[in-house]
C-alpha cells in the first residue's frame, strides 16, 4: 500500500509550480505546501519523537491547514481536529481526553486557549499562527527547522485521525480513523463522488474541521488546488467562485438553501462550479427540486459519520436529475462499502422493509479512543452500527426514515441531547430536563429543550438558552425550550425522549 505521506511529495513533484492553496490574499505551490508541511512535519518531532501522539487543531478555515494537516501526517502523528465554534470547555475537553501533546492554534483564539491551559497536564507544546505571546511562533518555528520529510514509517493500522462525536453519555468520544482507512475513505470519495483535476479548485466554505476538511487530501492528489474561505455568505461564496474559478464545494442542506436564494439575483459568473456535494443532514425532495431548477445537474449528496466517513452512500448527480421518488434517498453503497439493514432481532431487512443500516468497509474507524464499551456496543465482527433506520429498494437505493439512537442533525452538525441535557441540568432553575429534535425548514431540525422547572423556579427561555450558550457551541443550543409540569417516564423512571419527540414529529412524511 503506498503511504500517505509518500502521496503527498509525489502530488508535490508532479504538480510543483502550481497553486495549491491559495485564500485570495497568500498563494502557496504544491511545492511550496510540501516544503512547509515538511519543516512543520520536523519541528513536531523536535518537540516529541513519539509517533502516534496526538496533535490537535484549533484554527478557522486558512492556508495552514492544509500544510498543518500534511505536516501532522508527515511526522507519524494523529491528528485531532477542533471545530472553533466549540466553546472553550468543549475545546479543552476534546484536548484532555485525546491526550493531545502539541496544540496548534489561530492566535485569534489565544485568550480562550490560555484559559484552559491549566486543567490539560499532558498539554505540553504550544504553536501559535498570527502575532502574540502564547507558544511558540509558527512561521519563526518552521524558518529554523530542516525542509526534509522525515524518515517515518507509517503503519497502515496506525492512527491517523481523531474525529470526535458526541454520545449518549453526553461527552464526545473519539472515532479511530487509522492511516489506512483514511486512504481508504479517500479513495472512496475519488471513486464515487468527486472527480478533480489539475486546475480545479475546492472551495472550503464548510468546516476544514469537520467534512469540507476529509476533501483537502484528495483534491492534492489530484493537482487540484485549495481555497479556504473563512466565513460563509452565499452571496460572497458565488464572487469567490467566480474569481478563483472553482470547480467543487461541499455544503449542508441549510446553506444550499441560502445559495439558492444568492444564485437566483446573482450577476457573477460561477459557471465553472461543477459538483456541490452535500451532506450531514437529510433535504427535503421539494427543497431539492427547487435547488436543482436554480444550480442545475450539480448536486451530489453524501452519507457518513465520524466512525464511517463519507462517502458510504452517494447520491450522484445523474441521479438527482432523475428526479421523482430517488431524490429522497441518502444514495447508494459506494465502491469500497458494504451495507446490511438489519431487523431489530439482528436479521436482513427485505427490499422496503426498515432496519438499521450497518457498514463495513476499509474506511470505517478501528475504535473509539479509550473507549472499548463504546466501541463494542457499535462494533461488531467489522460492521458498524450506525443507529440510522433506513430502507433499501429494488434498485439498491437507501433511504434513511427514522433514528434508533437519540442523535440530532441540525444544520448538518450532530447533536446529541444528553450533552444539552447535562448542561441545562446544572441551572438551578432546572428540575429535569429531555433534549429533542424538532422539524425545522431552515436547519432539517432544531433542538428543543423540555423542562420542568425546579419549585418556585422562574426561569425564563431566553435565560437558559443564554446559559446553554455560555457553555456549548452555538448550534447545539436549543433553539425553542418548553415547559411542561412533568415528563414521560417509562417503568425504569427513564424520561421516554422517543415518546416526546414523537409529538413533534406526528404527520411528518420521515422521522428525520
Amino acid at each position: 500500500m503506498t503511504a500517505l505521506n509518500s502521496m503527498i511529495s509525489r502530488s508535490a513533484q508532479w504538480f510543483s509550480t502550481a497553486t495549491a492553496v491559495t485564500d485570495g490574499r497568500r498563494i502557496l505551490s504544491f511545492a511550496d505546501v510540501d516544503s512547509r508541511s515538511n519543516r512543520l512535519a520536523q519541528v513536531l518531532l523536535g518537540y516529541s519523537g513519539e509517533l502516534g501522539a496526538r496533535v490537535a487543531m484549533l484554527m478557522p478555515n486558512c492556508v495552514e491547514a492544509v500544510e498543518v494537516d500534511f505536516a501532522i501526517i508527515k511526522s507519524g502523528k494523529v491528528k485531532v481536529p477542533i471545530n472553533v465554534r466549540l466553546s472553550p470547555d468543549e475545546r479543552a475537553y476534546l484536548i484532555g481526553d485525546s491526550g493531545a501533546e502539541t496544540l496548534i492554534f489561530d492566535s485569534s483564539a489565544e485568550d480562550s486557549v490560555a484559559e484552559i491551559l491549566d486543567g490539560l497536564p499532558d498539554l505540553r507544546f504550544l504553536l501559535r499562527i498570527g502575532p502574540g505571546t502564547l507558544g511558540d511562533d509558527y512561521e519563526d518555528s518552521l524558518l529554523a527547522a530542516a525542509d526534509s520529510l522525515p524518515a517515518v514509517t507509517l503503519e497502515p493500522a496506525a492512527p491517523s485521525l481523531f474525529l470526535y462525536t458526541s454520545g449518549t453519555t453526553g461527552r464526545p468520544k473519539g472515532a479511530i480513523t487509522t492511516n489506512g482507512s483514511r486512504l481508504a475513505g479517500t479513495l472512496n470519495m475519488l471513486a464515487s463522488e468527486i472527480d478533480p483535476r489539475p486546475g480545479d479548485a475546492m472551495a472550503h466554505v464548510g468546516s476544514m474541521a469537520h467534512g469540507s476538511g476529509s476533501k483537502i487530501l484528495a483534491h492534492f492528489l489530484r493537482g487540484s488546488r485549495n481555497v479556504p474561505v473563512a466565513k460563509w455568505d452565499p452571496h460572497e461564496f458565488l464572487r469567490i467562485v467566480a474569481t478563483t474559478r472553482a470547480t467543487h464545494t461541499f455544503l449542508v442542506p441549510t446553506m444550499i438553501s441560502q445559495l439558492v436564494d444568492a444564485a437566483s439575483t446573482s450577476d457573477d459568473d460561477w459557471s465553472c462550479l461543477k459538483t456541490i456535494t452535500y451532506g450531514g443532514a437529510p433535504m427535503p425532495a421539494a427543497r431539492l427540486e427547487a435547488a436543482l431548477d436554480v444550480l442545475g445537474p450539480r448536486l451530489v449528496q453524501v452519507y457518513g459519520s465520524c466512525e464511517a466517513p463519507h462517502p458510504v452512500l452517494v447520491l450522484t448527480a445523474e441521479d438527482h436529475m432523475r428526479g421523482g421518488n430517488v431524490l429522497s434517498a441518502a444514495g447508494r453503497e459506494v465502491v469500497g462499502v458494504e451495507t446490511r439493514l438489519l431487523t431489530s432481532d439482528g436479521s436482513p431487512a427485505l427490499d422496503g422493509e426498515p432496519g438499521e443500516l450497518v457498514v463495513r468497509g476499509a474506511n470505517v474507524m478501528s475504535g473509539y479512543w479509550q473507549k472499548p464499551e463504546a466501541t463494542n456496543e457499535v462494533l461488531h465482527d467489522g460492521w458498524y452500527r450506525t443507529g440510522d433506520v433506513a430502507l433499501r429498494d429494488a434498485d439498491g437505493y437507501i433511504y434513511i426514515v427514522d433514528r434508533a439512537r437519540d442523535l440530532i442533525i441540525s444544520g448538518g452538525y450532530n447533536v446529541y441531547p444528553a450533552e444539552v441535557e447535562a448542561v441545562l441540568a446544572r441551572h438551578a432553575a432546572v428540575a429535569e430536563v429531555a433534549v429533542v429534535g424538532v422539524p425545522d425548514d431552515q436547519w432539517g431540525e432544531a433542538v428543543r429543550a423540555v423542562v420542568v422547572r425546579s419549585e418556585d423556579a422562574t426561569a425564563t427561555e431566553s435565560e437558559l438558552i443564554d446559559f446553554c450558550a455560555q457553555n456549548l457551541a452555538g448550534y447545539k443550543k436549543p433553539k425553542a425550550i418548553d415547559f411542561v409540569g412533568e415528563l414521560p417516564h417509562g417503568s425504569t423512571n427513564k424520561v421516554l425522549r422517543r415518546e416526546l419527540r414523537d409529538r413533534y414529529w406526528n404527520g411528518q412524511q420521515r422521522r428525520v
